[in-house]
């Protein structure tokens, strides 16, 4: 019987750092991705005419409008839908 416990020891040890092990390098990959997925969110946004928001974050042709419990938009000069700044 203590044969067969001793065995049964070293095979649990073995999974859990085996487990240890593969958590490791998920947990790198993970990380790298996340790393890279941020740094690619980090670009510049401008306007559909190529040129950069003004300092509310509003391209030509847009007003910034207190849209009240909407808070503050873009919103076309002439007639269409309103979106938030561009940040």
């Amino acid at each position: 019987m203590k044969m067969k416990l001793n065995k049964l020891n070293w095979c649990v040890i073995s999974i859990c750092t085996l487990c240890f092990i593969l958590g490791i390098g998920i947990g790198y990959i993970m990380a790298l991705y996340a790393g890279n997925s941020a740094h690619r969110a980090d670009i510049e946004f401008s306007c559909p005419d190529g040129g950069a928001p003004d300092s509310n974050g509003c391209c030509s042709g847009e007003t910034y409008t207190d849209m009240g419990d909407l808070g503050f938009n873009c919103c076309p000069d002439g007639d269409g839908d309103c979106y938030p700044p561009i940040k």
